[in-house]
């Protein structure tokens, strides 16, 4: 099965080759940041940077108990999902009223567009919030092809199912997080790590001629 690798398959396989010089051959390790020993996920901070889907700051730190946001997550994804490179974006409509003149409104737009993320149900998306661990869980099965609406990711029980599958699928290896509270950009890198050896979802859907409906 098809799985996130594949997506960033050309600088995944520069990193996996690279991964024990990688040092010595210049590329990025967490020992380039200035608050590496910080870092608790370490493979994962210096995978997902290597692959350039995190960025560390401007300061040269990567300040890994600074809570992600939702705009940043929205981001996170796109890139991830086209090779650790931005996505030509071009001119997005506004999706969420927000979200308008937002740094990251082309790239909310864009993975809103995907299906891959939800707004607060009034419209809003809320960019400068914390991104929670379910939230950003949510995000990433809905990345991976999970369908909210076939899931239970949606409604008053969202959480409680995307968490369950989360488990199941074992996006929250490695990580000792309340779930319901803002996500670390050192939780982020595991939990976008986990999700590269996860297989997509494809679902199968049957057509009944006799009735002339279809099931998933």
């Amino acid at each position: 099965m098809r799985n996130l690798k594949r997506s960033l398959s050309l600088s995944l396989s520069s990193v996996m080759v690279a991964s024990m010089t990688l040092i010595g051959a210049g590329a990025v390790s967490i020992d380039d940041f200035t608050d590496a020993d910080e870092i608790v996920n370490t493979e994962a901070v210096t995978t997902m940077v290597s692959l350039g889907v995190i960025d560390g700051n401007d300061d040269g730190s990567y300040n890994p108990t600074g809570v992600v946001k939702r705009g940043e997550m929205a981001k996170l994804i796109a890139v991830m999902l086209n090779g650790g490179k931005d996505p030509t974006l071009g001119a997005t409509p506004v999706v969420f009223a927000d979200t308008a003149g937002h740094w990251a409104q082309n790239y909310i737009s864009y993975v809103a567009n995907l299906h891959i993320i939800d707004g607060r149900g009034d419209g809003t998306f809320g960019p400068n919030d914390d991104v929670t661990g379910s939230e950003a869980a949510k995000m990433l099965l809905t990345a991976l092809g999970y369908r909210s609406d076939l899931e239970g990711f949606t409604g008053a029980n969202w959480a409680i199912n995307v968490q369950a599958m989360a488990n199941q699928i074992n996006l929250f290896d490695g990580l000792t997080i309340n779930p319901d509270e803002g996500l670390t950009r050192d939780n982020t890198a595991q939990m976008l790590y986990n999700a590269l050896d996860t297989d997509m979802v494809e679902y199968e859907y049957v057509l009944d001629t006799t009735s002339a409906t279809i099931t998933g």
